[in-house]
């Protein structure tokens, strides 16, 4: 199991992507863990589990980012993906980029 965190400026935004992306997740059968968080809810603890933190994309450009990327994988949710909360693409994109499959 694969443990991803979606992580954005709002967290309300996050967790509106976070249900469809679970709910594909689940129905592929793929082993996805996948949580939610505002960057200003990032805990240390809560980024040690991840093996893949997804950055939406209004988040890339905060300072913070630069010190995300040094500790742990991290990938840019593309704007079209991201912009349509599609958590089947996002899935995807998962299974082809990062060999997230079983």
């Amino acid at each position: 199991m694969k443990n991803v965190l979606l992580l954005s400026g709002n967290e309300n935004s996050s967790h509106l992507f976070l249900g469809e992306a679970k709910r594909t997740a689940e129905t592929r059968h793929m082993p996805l863990n996948f949580s939610a968080a505002s960057i200003q809810d990032l805990t240390p603890d809560m980024l040690a589990e991840q093996d893949l933190v997804l950055l939406a994309p209004r988040a890339v450009n905060q300072a913070e980012v630069t010190t995300l990327k040094a500790q742990v994988p991290t990938m840019t949710i593309p704007n079209d993906i991201y912009g349509w909360l599609n958590g089947q693409a996002l899935v995807s994109l998962l299974v082809r980029n990062c060999n997230y499959y079983q």
